[in-house]
């Protein structure tokens, strides 16, 4: 049995109208998408699903953390998610995806599965850089002991390299231009 069909929603059989959908997405559904970016996480995602003549439209509410580990530190934390995205469904001769937005579906589906959008926009709300989120005062929650020998060892690093001379002299001929 496929393990993604419990994210089949079927259309057929709804009528006109929204239709509602909550999925609760945590870490065995993570593992199922065999990606390596996310692994962790507990995410809440509402899908109302507008039925037209022609047409679905769905609207995925995203709300929830994923656990990621700090560029900076090393260590693991909650990153929190919110947002919403939409996804228009229509219907052709073969299932093809149109646009970022637009997923055209073959007539004779009778079901669509939602999970590679869940976790594709789950993923566009994860930064590019990892790092713990700052406090109240605008101070970093990394590891402080972590932060200060990564500050000792800068400090050692710079006192161990001397400038080149070659590079003082060009930023002396910049200096005169």
């Amino acid at each position: 049995m496929d393990k993604l069909k419990i994210y089949s929603i079927p259309f057929v059989g709804l009528k006109k109208g929204v239709h509602t959908f909550d999925f609760l997405i945590e870490d065995d559904f993570f593992e199922l998408m065999e990606q390596d970016l996310l692994q962790q996480g507990k995410v809440k995602v509402v899908i109302d699903l507008n039925k037209k003549d022609t047409l679905m439209e769905l609207d995925f509410k995203i709300s929830g953390h994923v656990k990621l580990s700090c560029d900076r530190c090393l260590e693991e934390f909650d990153h929190e998610l919110e947002g919403e995205d939409r996804l228009i469904v229509k219907f052709g001769m073969e299932t093809v995806e149109e646009s970022e937005e637009i997923l055209v579906l073959a007539s004779n589906e009778t079901e669509i599965n939602v999970a590679q959008f869940i976790y594709e926009f789950i993923s566009l709300r994860v930064p590019m850089r990892h790092v713990h989120p700052d406090d109240d005062e605008g101070n970093s929650t990394c590891d402080p002991e972590f932060l200060a020998k990564i500050e000792e060892l800068s400090k050692h690093e710079d006192e161990e390299h001397e400038p080149d001379p070659r590079w003082e002299a060009l930023k002396n001929l910049k200096d005169l231009n």
